[in-house]
């Protein structure tokens, strides 16, 4: 597997954890080092990363309060620059606080509103470059199931994996195979179906996707069934559910070309 896909793959997993906000303010740091290169020396400079515990954010630096306005208006632009990638709710809550912003001038919740839009900012890079292709994907859609039947959370193209018959047959086989990966050969490709104990992913393909593919998947699963709490708070939330599944589906996308 291509060490930006296992970088990639590193970053999934840290923001299953709920260590995204660490993650994104280490990736400021390098701003202009390939991402794999980067999640090299964010490892370094976070041992508790790969110790499994969770560092403290670093405090932002604060400017000096005679650069507020001047603040608030490069907060304000960027917020228009990145407004797409929020919820809609998320997007007015956002608005709002800048508002109160430009009226209280507090310089904790500018700090807080500024790591924010970073975050988004980089966000938006690293998907871009990870989805970049000139093919059609081959990646169409997936869902994450718990082996009970539960969807646990799902992204794409997902009206065919929601027909009846093929949402039954996803869960027929999920429950009645062991641990491991199949292959079920559909009338608009091919549905991989990567087993774990409790929990499985049906990612669909318009071709067969290649080995990379389930190395990616069989590692998804084994980071959401060995961190349950964690994984317990992502797909209990809907859209935090629905922002992993797309991630993953974004990285299919990139290594099943």
């Amino acid at each position: 597997m291509a060490k930006r896909d296992e970088a990639a793959l590193k970053l999934l997993r840290w923001e299953l954890e709920g260590r995204g906000g660490v993650v994104m303010e280490a990736m400021l740091r390098h701003p202009n080092v390939p991402l794999a290169d980067a999640v090299d020396l964010i490892e370094q400079e976070n041992p508790d990363l790969a110790a499994g515990r969770d560092p403290p954010e670093a405090p932002m630096p604060e400017s000096p309060r005679t650069h507020s306005a001047s603040e608030l208006d490069a907060l304000g632009q960027e917020f228009q620059t990145f407004r797409h990638l929020l919820h809609p709710s998320e997007a007015k809550q956002m608005e709002a606080e800048l508002k109160e912003l430009s009226r209280t001038q507090d310089r904790e919740a500018m700090t807080a509103l500024r790591r924010r839009l970073r975050s988004l900012s980089l966000q938006a890079a690293f998907w871009s470059e990870l989805a970049a292709t000139g093919r059609e994907s081959n990646a169409m859609a997936l869902m994450i199931v718990r082996k009970a039947g539960k969807v646990l959370a799902k992204s794409g193209e997902t009206a065919y994996l929601d027909q009846p018959e093929v949402s039954a047959l996803i869960q027929r086989e999920a429950s009645r195979r062991g641990k491991g990966t199949y292959v079920l050969h559909l009338p608009v490709g091919r549905l991989v179906l990567m087993n774990g104990e409790g929990t499985s992913i049906a990612a669909l393909f318009r071709r067969a996707p290649g080995k990379d593919v389930v190395s990616v998947l069989t590692k998804t699963v084994e980071a959401i069934e060995d961190n349950k709490a964690a994984a317990t708070k992502t797909f209990g939330d809907e859209k935090l559910g629905a922002r992993y599944a797309e991630a993953l589906l974004k990285l299919l996308q990139k290594t099943s070309l």
